[in-house]
C-alpha cells in the first residue's frame, strides 16, 4: 500500500471517533462547569455575608445586646455577633474584615448604624483569581430621645 493509500485509509477509519471528539470538547465542557459551580459559589458566598452585614447593622440600630453595652458601643461583641452570623452560613471571615459603625452617614441619609466587610473570594480553580467580596448594610440609628 502506497502513503497515499494508507493516508487515504486513515482518514476513511471511523474507529475512535467518539473518543476524539470527546476530548475535543471535554476540556471546554468541564471549564463551563466548574465556572458555573464557582460563579454559584460566589453568589452564594456574597448573599451570606450581605445576610450577616445586615443582622449585625440592625444588631446596632437598634441598640441591644451584644452590640451594645452601658450605652455604647461594644465593638469587640459585635465584631463576634457578625462573624457568628456568617458562621452560621459556613463562612469564616477575620476581624479585621469587619467595619461596625453605630453613627453613619450612608447612601446619602444620616444616623444610620452601618456594618461593612470585606474579605478575599479565593476558587478552587486555578484558572479563576482571586477576587475580594465588599458588602454593606445599613439599619436605621434609634436615637435615646
Amino acid at each position: 500500500m502506497t502513503s497515499l493509500g494508507t493516508l487515504r485509509a486513515c482518514l476513511l477509519d471511523r474507529r475512535g471517533a467518539v473518543a476524539i471528539e470527546f476530548a475535543a470538547i471535554a476540556l471546554p465542557l468541564l471549564l463551563l462547569l466548574g465556572g458555573s459551580v464557582e460563579i454559584s459559589r460566589y453568589m452564594w458566598t456574597r448573599h451570606a455575608l450581605q445576610d450577616a452585614a445586615s443582622t449585625g447593622a440592625r444588631c446596632l440600630g437598634l441598640g441591644i445586646a451584644p452590640c451594645f453595652a452601658d450605652e455604647s458601643m461594644d465593638r469587640p461583641a459585635t465584631v463576634g455577633f457578625v462573624r457568628q452570623q456568617a458562621k452560621d452560613w459556613a463562612i469564616t471571615i477575620a476581624d479585621d474584615a469587619i467595619t461596625p459603625e453605630a453613627v453613619s452617614d450612608c447612601h446619602g441619609g444620616s444616623d444610620f448604624a452601618r456594618i461593612g466587610i470585606r474579605t478575599r473570594f479565593v476558587s478552587v480553580l486555578d484558572v479563576l483569581p482571586e477576587t475580594w467580596i465588599e458588602v454593606e448594610a445599613c439599619f436605621p440609628a434609634m436615637s435615646s430621645d
